[in-house]
């Protein structure tokens, strides 16, 4: 296969897109967020944290330095499809955040 060929299997590929949730086990936070991408936005989440760099989120970055990754969990609370002709999701994304909102109660928001 050649370089065309891959760069265009890359840009066909549509990696799975919802909700998330990141829960901090040493303080049983919950944050809730959407992402197009659940494994580009949790490996930008916890590179910023490793270095520091979630300040607007002061408590889970205090968390974060205290007791490291371990105490993280990110979980997939539900995938948005994919659909013919849609380009831009970010309205069905907050259309599902705000569901699951509704039984998340105590979450709070976090954007990446």
């Amino acid at each position: 296969m050649d370089k065309k060929q891959l760069r265009s299997l890359y840009e066909e590929q549509k990696p799975p897109m919802g909700v998330f949730l990141l829960v901090d086990a040493s303080t049983s936070q919950e944050y809730l967020g959407v992402s197009n991408n659940f494994q580009a936005t949790k490996n930008s989440l916890f590179f910023r944290l490793s270095v520091g760099a979630l300040a607007n989120y002061p408590s889970l970055q205090d968390s974060y330095d205290k007791h490291g990754p371990s105490i993280l969990e990110f979980s997939i609370l539900e995938e948005l499809d994919y659909q013919e002709n849609v380009s831009d999701y970010r309205a069905d994304l907050e259309a599902l955040l705000s569901m699951m909102k509704q039984t998340h109660t105590h979450a709070k928001e976090i954007n990446i």
